[in-house]
């Protein structure tokens, strides 16, 4: 059972996200008496419950609530460091722990953990999710004031190096706290740092700064006195060797280090495909540009490593690798993918290692005790399925499917050398090349085709089991079926490697027949969302057409495929919670640099209608989104009716109430959830127009002033044109449209 040791405990909580703490912890405790905590990561019930709390913080709380809930327990917050080849039998000192995001992961990969925060809340939140692990030792107080038994293999700073400036007194707080940290370590320990670059491509494209909530604050460079703050590689080298450090090597977790789904090396970067899965959780990010296509041209001209969002920075006073020996398998990790952001039963990692003698290998590994399972299905399945012919530029290639090998529980597989065709195809779709696309294509489509099964073979049994995955039977209008069926057989995953086409990551093969029509729509779908290229050179529609996929069917298609990935995988579960970004051009940062001088208006009506005569206008400060204006109302006696326009010009988001009437949107497009501000409850209303109005209808005789406050969010018109979009379609699938 894990250890909670308070001796060091002064009696104050220094760092917290305030009362949403109290609420976790509660939670916390409801799975630990439900058994189901220490399960969070292999059962699938408990992770239901973890994310119905979560769900319920969302719904109940305010956005940094249900953020809170989100960051101290998603399972993906352990990805920065599942991956990592740690020391066989190692230690660690984990520094900053919080409520035990990544305790979890290292008490599974090391002998021994000491976990050590200033908040008593934090750590036993912390305590209570791994009260279970007999190697784990959490310590409450000031790091600087303990005593420990022993140095350690690694000390971990996940999120916290940045806070340097607000803990420590000396004048260079961060070499400090830097050397401080270093000195916990054996002579041959590892630091390792996960943080913030202070470059991030994030912050140029519109996020403001995670720290300090003010946009470009690090791309300028932080106020003096700032108790915050992060680094850029060049500063990190520097500060390295400042402290007697070297930085042995640079990890690039992408989108960042707090929910990672892939992390990098300076070798496996310079032939990524960027930013897969990158899910905002600020509703303040704007995107002055696309971030991904940026990505692109940094990449290609060989610098996207000084501006990726995260590091995990290894350093070391000493540069060697650690032997086979040591780590259990092959030391050095050039690339993880890892897939934690599924139902437990499907959580693998997939890495490239480089072995001692220089040879890349692809090894596929559970991540849970249910995960084995779905690993050995897809090997079997590797071992039996068909292969076929595939043609390309004129020319037939065989097809086979990549075989691993299995030891000690996991995969292994060699690294193929060659041409990925999903990156072929949208290069061709880059250059203009339809032909070429239409080509490929067609290719795939034959290649589906030999595999077929007549459709006599689609039994009751066949359909139940269909059901079960995708959520319904096929329809009559299916007559072409594979069986065993790979559906993720997409043009990533083809690989043409000397004079064979090799199909990779058999993760998605059933042993009943699925429409051929479904796994292309699903291997064209694929292209087209994560290229847009695509559609001015070959629309989609049209493509569909070729292979007769109706609308209808295409629908059906879009239905299977929602089902599988949330109710059956349970896949990208962070979605749920990601907030749009506000897309802008110059015309809207100058909207959103007048924020600080919009104007307000009350028009008055006293019989003779509204008009521009009988006015009040008010300048209004709006700062972070809070809304206040009072408006003094000559000859109120006189008044027969009041309506307020918020701003002028401009699409908005607002919530507001007055305490002296009731606020009556005119011309909202969607009213939203209700909150509760001063005034009392009200919902917050889109306006797609630029010129948003209420009806203020007063309680009684109308007052002398009337003061109105709440919220506005100020949004662009395209925007508006997009949310229009989205309603539309809402409300023709209501009505049948």
């Amino acid at each position: 059972m894990a250890e909670l040791n308070l001796d060091y405990y002064r009696g104050s909580d220094q760092y917290s996200d305030g009362d949403v703490e109290d609420q976790i912890l509660r939670d916390v405790r409801k799975l630990t008496a439900a058994g189901k905590v220490e399960d969070l990561g292999s059962q699938s019930d408990a992770q239901d419950m973890l994310y119905g709390a979560i769900d319920e913080a969302y719904r109940t709380g305010n956005e940094t609530d249900g953020f809170a809930y989100l960051y101290h327990l998603s399972p993906v917050r352990e990805n920065i460091l599942s991956w990592y080849p740690f020391r066989k039998n190692a230690s660690a000192l984990e520094i900053g722990a919080g409520p035990g995001a990544v305790t979890g992961i290292l008490c599974r990969k090391l002998a021994s953990v000491t976990s050590v925060d200033l908040s008593k809340r934090r750590c036993m939140i912390n305590y209570e999710r791994h009260r279970s692990a007999d190697n784990l030792k959490i310590m409450v107080g000031n790091l600087n004031e303990m005593k420990f038994p022993g140095l350690f293999d690694y000390v971990i700073l996940n999120g916290v190096f940045e806070y340097a400036g607000s803990f420590t007194r000396e004048g260079e707080p961060y070499k400090t706290f830097l050397r401080r940290c270093a000195s916990f370590l054996k002579e041959d320990g590892v630091l390792l740092v996960a943080i913030e670059n202070r470059l991030g491509l994030k912050y140029f494209a519109g996020a403001p700064e995670d720290h300090t909530g003010n946009y470009m604050e690090g791309l300028k460079g932080y106020r003096k006195g700032s108790g915050v703050r992060t680094f850029s590689r060049a500063e990190w080298r520097g500060l390295a060797a400042d402290c007697g450090l070297r930085v042995r090597r640079f990890y690039y977790p992408s989108p960042d280090y707090k929910f990672p789904g892939e992390v990098f090396t300076d070798e496996s970067l310079s032939a990524a495909s960027y930013d897969r899965n990158r899910w905002n959780f600020d509703a303040r990010r704007l995107e002055l540009f696309p971030e991904r296509e940026m990505a692109v041209s940094l990449q290609k001209e060989g610098v996207l490593a000084t501006f990726m969002n995260s590091f995990l920075v290894e350093l070391a006073a000493f540069d060697r690798v650690e032997t086979r020996e040591e780590t259990g398998g092959d030391s050095e990790v050039l690339y993880a993918k890892v897939n934690s952001d599924r139902a437990p039963r499907f959580r693998i990692q997939t890495l490239i290692r480089r072995t001692k003698d220089g040879r890349r290998i692809v090894s596929k590994e559970p991540l849970t005790g249910a995960a084995y399972a779905h690993l050995l299905r897809m090997h079997g399945y590797e071992k039996t399925q068909q292969t076929g012919m595939f043609c390309l530029e004129g020319r037939h290639y065989p097809v086979r499917t990549l075989c691993g090998e299995e030891k000690d529980g996991r995969f292994f597989y060699p690294y193929l050398e060659g041409v990925n065709l999903g990156e072929r195809v949208a290069q061709a779709a880059e250059e203009g090349d339809g032909a070429f696309v239409l080509q490929m294509t067609d290719a795939l489509w034959s290649l589906l085709l030999q595999g077929e099964v007549k459709d006599g073979a689609v039994g009751k049994e066949g359909q139940d089991a269909f059901r079960k995955v995708f959520g319904e039977a096929c329809g009559p209008g299916e007559d072409r079926f594979l069986c065993p069926a790979n559906i993720d057989l997409i043009f990533d995953n083809l690989i043409l490697s000397g004079d064979t086409v090799w199909i990779i990551d058999g993760e998605w093969v059933f042993d009943f027949p699925v429409p051929a029509g479904f796994i292309l729509w699903r291997a064209v779908n694929e292209l087209y969302a994560d290229h847009e290229s695509f559609e001015q050179v070959l629309p989609k529609q049209k493509l569909f057409g070729r292979y007769q996929i109706t609308p209808t069917q295409a629908q059906t298609y879009w239905r299977w495929a929602d089902f599988f990935e949330k109710r059956t995988v349970k896949a990208n579960e962070l979605a749920r919670y990601a907030r749009p970004e506000k897309k802008a051009d110059l015309k809207d940062i100058h909207t959103f640099g007048q924020r600080a001088r919009l104007t307000s208006t009350l028009y008055i009506d006293r019989g003779q209608g509204f008009s521009e005569k009988d006015v009040v206008r008010q300048e209004v400060s709006l700062k972070d989104g809070v809304y206040e204006a009072v408006f003094d109302i000559p000859n109120p006696e006189t008044v027969r009716d009041l309506r307020f326009d918020p701003i002028e010009g401009t699409c908005c988001v607002c919530a507001l109430s007055s305490p002296d009437g009731q606020l009556r949107p005119v011309n909202a497009a969607r009213a939203r959830k209700k909150i509760l501000l001063e005034g009392g409850y009200t919902r917050e209303c889109e306006f797609l127009t630029t010129d948003p109005s209420y009806r203020l209808v007063c309680r009684g005789s109308v007052p002398e002033r009337v003061r109105i406050t709440g919220r506005m969010d100020l949004r662009s018109e395209d925007w508006a044109l997009g949310r229009a979009g989205s309603l539309l379609g809402k409300y023709q699938r209501i009505f049948r449209l």
